[in-house]
């Protein structure tokens, strides 16, 4: 990464943004490990929707986003995958079923990452369906599930479909609290549209990043 304003193109204020060193409301945010998991990537590309882009390309985009933000503020990032690369790639767990998810939570909790949180895109076979929920499996990992689901939602004012206990592999057996975004629909020609913009992923990262501010701030 250049820098953010170089990477996303974005210019202009925003009220979230400023100087490092000046006060912004993001100082909750240093020195904080935040682990990031875009998912699928490799063979695997997640859902190919009606838009120009797949799962996999969008939260990867929007994981560098956020990593940026996240480095600009003071935090420390670790990503389950940097490329358009399977997560068990080169690791004991490639080949294994369930091998990219074993990856990723083994990343999760052998590092000193204080949160997990996994990107994905939704689908649904109505293509009128839209919106953003965030999920979560351990009773830790709810206040950090529903702090992200009311800044995201807040920020980018997608249709809210609120936070729900799901078990799913990566927050069954991540150790640290952990929660799974899934950022629109990419079966709603809308959403898919905008989730192929940069302009977009750029305010679901500000979004998040609110979100992971206010959950250090122990604003829940």
């Amino acid at each position: 990464m250049l820098g953010f304003f170089l990477i996303s193109g974005w210019s202009g204020s925003n009220p979230l943004l400023g100087a490092p060193n000046r006060q912004t409301g993001l100082e909750h945010l240093q020195g904080k490990i935040v682990v990031l998991d875009p998912g699928h990537g490799g063979g695997d590309p997640g859902t190919v929707g009606v838009g120009p882009t797949t799962e996999a390309e969008n939260v990867l985009a929007i994981a560098w986003e956020l990593k940026s933000l996240l480095e600009r503020y003071g935090a420390q990032v670790i990503m389950t995958r940097q490329t358009d690369a399977s997560a068990s790639a080169g690791t004991q767990f490639d080949g294994e079923r369930n091998g990219q998810l074993a990856a990723r939570v083994a990343i999760a909790n052998r590092s000193r990452g204080q949160i997990y949180i996994s990107l994905h895109n939704d689908w649904h076979d109505n293509p009128q369906i839209r919106g953003t929920s965030v999920h979560y499996y351990k009773s830790q990992d709810l206040a950090l599930a529903e702090v992200l689901q009311e800044h995201l939602v807040g920020h980018t004012k997608a249709v809210d479909l609120g936070v729900r206990r799901s078990n799913f592999y990566v927050l069954r057996n991540t150790s640290i609290p952990a929660a799974l975004v899934e950022i629109g629909f990419l079966s709603n020609s809308e959403e898919a549209r905008l989730l192929a913009k940069p302009s977009y992923r750029l305010e679901v990262a500000l979004g998040l990043l609110a979100g992971i501010n206010a959950y250090f701030a122990g604003e829940f």
